[in-house]
């Protein structure tokens, strides 16, 4: 018991010890407000990817596959919901008559796209398409403006007298002042087989009219891909070929099986459109694989800020090291008498020992619940700082977000208050150490 009554009062009689409870305090509120907020914002980026990707997409088909063969091949796989041809090309648009679009903004290309003509043109169609994506609540997003919608939804890429229709995203539509109606032409390149069977790339100019606006929650969709009618695309580019394919598009029923229904179709697709040489062609990737390259990059810059805060809490141990090492050299006298009086080296070790483990429970207390009350209200925070000083911490349109995310993850608390104490009893149990070595006639010396 007196033991627990010394450490109490040693702390109690020296306020520089709250230095390394503040510094504990800290860096545990840093590590949970911070990863808290990026893995809020993990969350809602693979949201927004997911909300803008099909489940499973089959891509790199050769250029013999056939939609009506595959689309009798993959028919029997049972976790299918729904499945859309899509024909995947590219170009440069420009509207004629209009000046150049300003050069891009920086840090802008990263996230949102939109800022240069060049882009990737999705051939597909629309009925087949909504039932396979969320392309019907693409282009009735009730964040596109009255002046910029599909005005018939039914039916977005008929053409419209006589020109094919495309659709674009509400950003790059309202950043190049377009309109429904608006005339566009795309430039690209494709390759031509002459009579005498030799290919030569050839230029190509496809006018079209702007049937209305797209919004995904995706930005960097948006902002690099338009939509034609696949019908468009196999007559001015396929020579038309009304059965080619680039890539499909497939809604699953069970998402907990999107992986293995991935396998599957991989296997089908193989197997559609094999010639005999055992190749292996086409891919059938989830939406996670297929963006995971940008997940990933987000992930990645978690990981480094975790050991930065690391870094920071094995600073404030130091601290804390510090102040602990100073008690112990103050003490010295006490440490003498007590060892006078019986105390064993244990004894005197538990001490110490406990002044340092009660200085890291309660930084580690402190920092838990502050940091998880600033995670869970950041927004008001950052709405708080905007409205006081016009400082906005977490610019939301960057980002493409409502509110700041935030994930309090359990685990993560734990593995945090874990590694806290961890580090406090490492930097207590030496000065602890140190002073249970004391010899006690050199002790008394000092009283």
């Amino acid at each position: 018991m007196y033991r627990l009554f010394l450490a109490i009062r040693y702390l109690l009689t020296r306020p520089i010890n709250l230095l390394g409870m503040f510094g504990i305090a800290l860096s545990v509120w840093a590590l949970v407000v911070v990863v808290s907020l990026f893995s809020g914002f993990i969350a809602t980026v693979e949201e927004h990817v997911h909300s803008a990707s099909a489940d499973v997409s089959v891509s790199n088909l050769p250029a013999w596959a056939k939609w009506s063969k595959l689309r009798a091949a993959l028919a029997d796989e049972p976790n299918l919901s729904a499945m859309a041809p899509r024909l995947v090309h590219y170009g440069l648009i420009h509207h004629p008559g209009k000046r150049p679009a300003p050069p891009p903004l920086p840090g802008r290309t990263a996230l949102h796209g939109g800022d240069q003509p060049f882009l990737f043109v999705l051939g597909i169609h629309a009925a087949e398409e909504a039932a396979a994506t969320g392309f019907g609540g693409w282009i009735t997003d009730p964040d596109i403006a009255p002046e910029l919608r599909v005005k018939d939804p039914q039916n977005a890429l008929a053409p419209q007298h006589g020109v094919p229709s495309v659709l674009l995203g509400v950003e790059r539509m309202r950043a190049e002042g377009l309109r429904p109606g608006d005339t566009l032409v795309l430039t690209t390149g494709v390759l031509r087989t002459a009579p005498d069977g030799t290919k030569s790339p050839q230029q190509v100019q496809i006018p079209l009219v702007i049937a209305g606006a797209y919004k995904t929650k995706h930005g960097g969709f948006d902002g690099n891909n338009l939509f034609v009618d696949i019908g468009t695309l196999q007559q001015e580019l396929l020579e038309g070929d009304t059965d080619a394919v680039h890539e499909i598009a497939i809604a699953v029923r069970d998402e907990s099986q999107l992986d293995e229904t991935a396998d599957r179709i991989a296997r089908i697709v193989h197997r559609a459109v094999d010639r005999g040489d055992q190749m292996a062609r086409g891919t059938a990737q989830t939406w996670r694989e297929k963006n995971l390259a940008f997940l990933q990059s987000v992930e990645h810059q978690r990981a480094l800020l975790k050991i930065v805060l690391i870094v920071i809490m094995v600073t404030a141990a130091f601290l804390m090291l510090a102040t602990l090492s100073m008690m112990v050299t103050e003490k010295t006298s006490d440490i003498g008498i007590l060892t006078a009086m019986g105390g064993t080296p244990l004894g005197v070790t538990s001490v110490f020992l406990a002044c340092g483990l009660t200085i890291t429970a309660i930084g580690v207390l402190l920092g838990i619940g502050v940091g998880s009350l600033t995670a869970i209200y950041l927004e008001e925070v950052r709405q708080a700082l905007l409205w006081a000083f016009g400082i906005d911490l977490f610019p939301l349109q960057v980002y493409n977000l409502d509110r700041v995310p935030c994930h309090i993850d359990p685990l993560w608390l734990v593995q945090v208050a874990g590694m806290a104490f961890g580090t406090g009893f490492v930097v207590s149990v030496l000065p602890a150490l140190r002073a249970a070595l004391y010899d006690p006639l050199i002790s008394l010396r000092g009283t």
